[in-house]
């Protein structure tokens, strides 16, 4: 399989239309969005080639019960949270559940509390439905990011009705301990909160172990909207597959309620690559990680023998990484200096108002065009360095 994954071209990436490889022209190396370069595994092509041959009528409402038995399975056999068939909501993707927990859970005016910098449709999902933004910036430290529970706890005002984590987390790569998640649940607990927790990066883990949220306690699991699904693990984004998980009905209920008529349920080709994916690709799966973990250790091998001003910690988990260009002169315009260069990645702001100087590198790609980008970006930054300091 590494085979495979090592053969990846930029060609073959730009043969198909997508937002990765055409936003930002012909000209520039894609690492940015994402989704990842490698072609999905066998079985999950068999399996939507074999839906289509029967027919694309409606799905089964509330989903195929196969597939909700693989997704109960799924969480118990690998994080030991024990979940029921009715407690699923399928979703066309995890951003609609943002906003669909965030409609649910909240009214205009009420504080929502997140980590930052964090991936972008946390802070829409509050501020595009007049909630208000409660941000708790992570401590940046040598090698790693850090939860501040001392400005978190500043942070509370009597309209503070949620709390929003995503972790693993985005952009960072942390994945939380059990002891920092612990340590969360205790703050939810004290100021009485609900949760919403984005765990859709949960199965690709390099360092430590996943927890989630809501395996916690029975407290947790009854105030916790949880969001999970295939689509970064899998590479199946444009399936459109995701789930709000809630052992509490009520919960549930009140995002059904909030969303009648404006979230449909997915397609039956993203249910049956889901179904196969969890089912049969689980090969496929090992060696991805395999390859991302062998991808991350090599990207930051080259930054700090090549860019040792760039400030970084290597992601525990997530094929996503946060580098910090604030040690050059041009850092305010880092992404436009490097997408000029030739490499789009994502601009840092728009994980947080604070992050300016800071770009998101997307690391799920061939080694091939990896070690490309990398070249390129090295170039970049001698060329402008040499330029500002003539």
């Amino acid at each position: 399989m590494q085979e495979r994954f090592d053969a990846v071209t930029v060609e073959e990436c730009r043969a198909f239309t997508g937002a990765k490889w055409h936003h930002f022209g012909e000209e520039a190396l894609a690492l940015w969005v994402a989704d990842m370069d490698f072609p999905i595994a066998d079985e999950i092509q068999q399996a939507i080639q074999k839906r289509i041959t029967h027919n694309i009528g409606y799905p089964q409402h509330g989903g195929d019960p196969e597939l909700l038995d693989a997704i109960v399975d799924r969480l118990s056999g690998r994080f030991g949270w024990q979940i029921e068939r009715k407690d699923i909501m399928l979703i066309p993707g995890v951003v609609r559940g943002l906003f669909a927990g965030v409609l649910a859970l909240t009214q205009p005016g009420d504080g929502v509390v997140t980590q930052v910098p964090v991936y972008p449709p946390f802070l829409m999902s509050i501020e595009n439905t007049g909630r208000v933004v409660q941000a708790n910036p992570m401590l940046q430290k040598e090698n790693t990011w850090e939860l501040d529970f001392e400005q978190l706890e500043s942070l509370v005002t009597p309209q503070t009705r949620l709390l929003m984590l995503c972790n693993p987390q985005n952009p960072t790569g942390r994945v939380f301990s059990r002891a920092e998640l612990e340590k969360l649940a205790e703050f939810v607990l004290k100021h009485d909160l609900l949760v919403i927790s984005d765990e859709l990066h949960a199965d690709l883990i390099f360092d430590g172990e996943h927890t989630v949220f809501a395996s916690l306690s029975p407290e947790m699991e009854s105030r916790t909207l949880t969001l999970y699904g295939p689509g970064k693990t899998f590479n199946l984004a444009g399936l459109g597959m995701g789930y709000i998980i809630s052992r509490n009905p009520e919960l549930l209920a009140r995002v059904r309620k909030a969303t009648v008529g404006m979230l449909p349920e997915p397609n039956v080709l993203s249910m049956a690559g889901t179904l196969a994916a969890y089912t049969q690709a689980q090969q496929w799966e090992r060696e991805v990680v395999q390859y991302l973990h062998a991808n991350r250790d090599h990207l930051n091998a080259r930054l700090k023998a090549e860019l040792p001003e760039v400030k970084t910690a290597v992601p525990e988990g997530t094929y996503l990484q946060l580098l910090d260009f604030n040690a050059y002169p041009f850092a305010a315009e880092a992404q436009k200096v490097l997408l000029a260069g030739g490499v789009a990645l994502n601009e840092g702001t728009a994980f947080g108002k604070d992050y300016k100087g800071y770009v998101r590198i997307n690391f799920a790609t061939s080694r091939q065009i990896l070690d490309q980008a990398l070249d390129l970006m090295v170039k970049t930054v001698q060329t402008k360095t040499v330029q500002q300091n003539a």
